[in-house]
Formats: C-alpha cells, sequence, structure tokens
C-alpha cells in the first residue's frame, strides 16, 4: 500500500469514528427526549415526522442566512443533530407500518 492509499484509509477510519461519535450523540438525545415526550413523535406518523424536518430545515435557513436562533441556545450544530434523529424516527415509523408496503414511498 502507498502512502497515498495509506492517508485515505486514515481519513476513512477517521470519518467512520466521527460518525459513530455523532451517532452516539444523536442516541443521548433520543434517548433523553423520549425519557420525557414517550412516542409523541409517532402520533402523526410520517407525515407529522417530515412536517417537524421541514421546520427545522427552516430554523437551519434562518440561523445560517441570519446569525438568529429562534429557540434559546440552539445553534446549527443542535438543529442538524435534531434532523438526524427526525429522520431515524420517520424511517422507524416506516418501518413499523404495514400501511406503507412500499419504502421507497409514502402513497
Amino acid at each position: 500500500m502507498n502512502r497515498v492509499e495509506q492517508n485515505n484509509r486514515v481519513e476513512q477510519n477517521n470519518r467512520v469514528e466521527q460518525m459513530k461519535k455523532i451517532q452516539n450523540e444523536a442516541l443521548e438525545l433520543f434517548i433523553r427526549k423520549n425519557a420525557d415526550y414517550g412516542d409523541a413523535f409517532a402520533k402523526y406518523g410520517v407525515i407529522g415526522v417530515l412536517m417537524r424536518i421541514e421546520d427545522k430545515l427552516q430554523r437551519s435557513m434562518s440561523i445560517t442566512k441570519n446569525g438568529v436562533n429562534l429557540v434559546d441556545d440552539e445553534g446549527i450544530r443542535d438543529t442538524l443533530i435534531d434532523l438526524h434523529n427526525y429522520a431515524a424516527m420517520a424511517l422507524m415509523l416506516m418501518d413499523n407500518n404495514k400501511e406503507y408496503p412500499n419504502p421507497n414511498t409514502l402513497i
């Protein structure tokens, strides 16, 4: 293995470790919020979660464009972790919902 390949492998390993760290952080946040709110995210199904994703996307655009945090102490990083979790919640609902037999569509 030449030096470039070694550097690429090290960088890939670092990315895997970064991903694990972010996913663990997101999981810890999910555990805390799930203890507080339970499965409230499931109340309105996948569409409800997608609406929350839209809210978070709007918030992230506001934060980055205007430098304004609409929620105290919630910056762009917090919003991105929330988006990560909302995407996972939507997938969980889709996986558990026989109403959507085709996993690539909500119709």
